[in-house]
This record gives structure tokens, C-alpha cells and sequence, in this order.
């Protein structure tokens, strides 16, 4: 540590789907206080999220997403049956990159770094240098949902089956407070996942059975009409409680190793502070519903900010 000079800081921000939209506001309520974390680690949404902030662009995805409908996030997922996931991701990171740029990571405003998983060997990942579109897009991989993406002879999944909110690797970047932001912390009962009401009725059963439709492109659904989009969200939504859809299986199961394991990592090695925002009514893939996790994400902050300025005074007066 150098004397008389600031602490560095860094966030480290977890997964979480839909609920990622809230580092936007973490991020938000933090530059309020006169906060602006140096470097950044991101696993999953979280990497999406501040692969932006690192490059000065949160203000962009902010408007972006803001003006999602549950309609707009349904026209960015390209269905590719048999591809290792339910959802190519091409469009959504062809989007992003028009918004953020086409960079490479050294090339960002601020240190990042993304993680991701080794499919088959279960190895950690590190992304701190090269592309940033594939970075951000093998930290997003959720098994199951977003095809894995293949580097070298590796395959690589989300980050957060090994790593979900990465402490390690933004200690690891030379910070001397690290900030963590947890999605999946707060839970009012038990860990759960709610439905996703994307349209108000159901097509009769057996009326369409996309299954057999390997090739159809999302974008052609619209021309089928309304109800051909009720068929295809009905299959992929969360469900019920009593009666869970495909998506709600995964996410649900993912969501109980997640929160094993970042149990037993953050007590390893715990953060100087954890931002814990109330997004669990937020379902898995409600990615429109990005203005109350926003808003979430800067009342998170409000609740800690006795804390994060007690650490950040105490990290000054080590430094002095």
C-alpha cells in the first residue's frame, strides 16, 4: 500500500439471470455515494453487467434494457434445438456488442475480468485478456440454456457452477476492498423461482409441436401470430410450484448447487462488504423486468452505505 493515497476497490459481481439487471443499479447507487470500484470481476450477468462498466457504456445497456419488453427479450432468443443449450446467443451478443463495442479486454477503461467453467474438467476460468464478446458470452453459458462456447479444445459453460459471486478473482486482481454483490442472497422463504407470465393465454394442447420444428428461426413465430409465441413460452416457461416447466427444472437445480457452493467459497473467503438486493421474485429469463431490478440494486446499496463508508475510512486510515 502506498501512503496518502485511496484504497483500490473492486466489485465483484455474481450471477443470476434476469435478477443481473440489479448491478446496474448497485453500480448506479455506489457512483451516487462517489464510488466507482477500479476493477472488476463479473461471473455470468455479472460479467455481462460489468463488462459495460469497465468500458464507461453502463449508461447504454441501462437504456437498453429499460426498454425491454417481455416481447423484445423473446425477438433476441434464437432457438437452436440439439446445439448444447435451448438458445444460440447470438443475436443478444451481437446487441450487446454493438452497444459496448468490439474490444479486447486490455483494452477496456478499467481491469476486468470474467469467469467461466471447463465443461469437463470443471477447471476455473479466467478471462483477463483477449476477446471480450467470448469472455462475457462463456461466462453467460448457463448448462442447459445458453449453448457453451468452444475454445480450443475446451468447452466453456457459466461461471457460476464453480465461482458464482467471484471474491477470489477480485482479490486476485490487487484491490484492498472488495465489494460483492449477491442476486441470490436474499430469499424471504425458500429458495424458489417464480413463474414468468409473458402472455395472459395458453394455446390448446397438442396444437403446436415445435419440437418437430428443428429449423424454425424465432424471428418467423411473429408472422405465425400470437399464439404460436403462447405455445413456444408455455414450454420454456418457469411453471407452477405443482406443475414446473423445463426452465424452472434447470434454473431451480442450478440455483441449489450455486448457493452450496458459494456458501462454503464466501466463507473461505469473505468480501468487506455484500450488497444483497431483494430481486428473488424475479423469475430466471424476466429479463424486461429490468426497472425493479435496478431499482433494487441502488436500495441495496442505501441499506449498506454505513457500511461501505466505514470500510472504505478504514482502508484510508490503513493507508495513512
Amino acid at each position: 500500500m502506498v501512503k496518502g493515497t485511496s484504497p483500490t476497490i473492486g466489485i465483484a459481481l455474481g450471477s443470476g439471470a434476469a435478477k443481473g439487471w440489479a448491478h446496474i443499479g448497485v453500480l448506479n447507487g455506489l457512483a451516487a455515494m462517489g464510488v466507482k470500484p477500479d476493477k472488476v470481476a463479473g461471473c455470468s450477468i455479472g460479467a455481462l453487467v460489468g463488462a459495460a462498466y469497465a468500458h464507461d457504456h453502463l449508461p447504454e445497456l441501462e437504456e437498453w434494457v429499460r426498454s425491454f419488453s417481455s416481447w423484445d427479450v423473446l425477438a433476441l432468443m434464437d432457438i437452436r434445438w440439439g446445439k448444447g443449450g435451448l438458445i444460440g446467443g447470438d443475436k443478444i451478443f451481437d446487441v450487446l456488442q454493438s452497444r459496448v463495442g468490439d474490444v479486447k479486454i486490455e483494452e477496456l477503461n478499467r481491469p476486468f475480468a470474467a469467469v467461466a467453467t471447463d465443461l469437463y474438467s470443471g477447471q476455473e476460468i479466467w478471462f483477463r485478456h483477449g476477446d471480450l464478446r467470448q469472455a462475457v458470452r462463456a461466462s453467460c453459458s448457463m448448462p442447459g440454456i445458453l449453448a457453451p462456447v468452444r475454445q480450443g479444445e475446451r468447452w466453456l459453460v457459466d461461471g457460476a457452477v464453480v465461482n458464482p459471486v467471484p471474491v477470489s478473482v477480485s482479490r486476485a486482481m490487487g484491490v484492498d476492498i472488495v465489494i460483492a454483490v449477491d442476486l441470490n442472497g436474499y430469499h424471504p422463504g425458500r429458495l424458489q423461482v417464480l413463474p414468468v407470465n409473458m402472455t395472459s393465454h395458453k394455446v390448446a394442447q397438442g396444437e403446436m409441436d415445435l419440437p418437430a420444428r428443428h429449423d424454425t428461426r424465432f424471428m418467423d413465430l411473429f408472422a405465425r401470430g400470437r399464439e404460436y409465441v403462447s405455445s413456444l413460452t408455455d414450454k420454456f416457461s418457469l411453471g407452477t410450484k405443482s406443475n414446473p416447466g423445463m426452465i424452472a427444472v434447470m434454473s431451480q437445480s442450478m440455483g441449489i448447487l450455486e448457493q452450496r457452493h458459494k456458501r462454503s467459497r464466501l466463507m473461505g473467503d469473505p468480501p468487506d462488504i455484500c450488497i444483497v438486493p431483494e430481486v428473488a421474485e424475479i423469475g430466471t429469463m424476466e429479463f424486461h423486468r429490468a426497472g425493479e431490478a435496478i431499482a433494487a440494486g441502488e436500495a441495496a446499496v442505501a441499506k449498506v452505505a454505513h457500511l461501505i463508508e466505514a470500510a472504505l475510512w478504514k482502508g484510508n486510515d490503513n493507508r495513512k
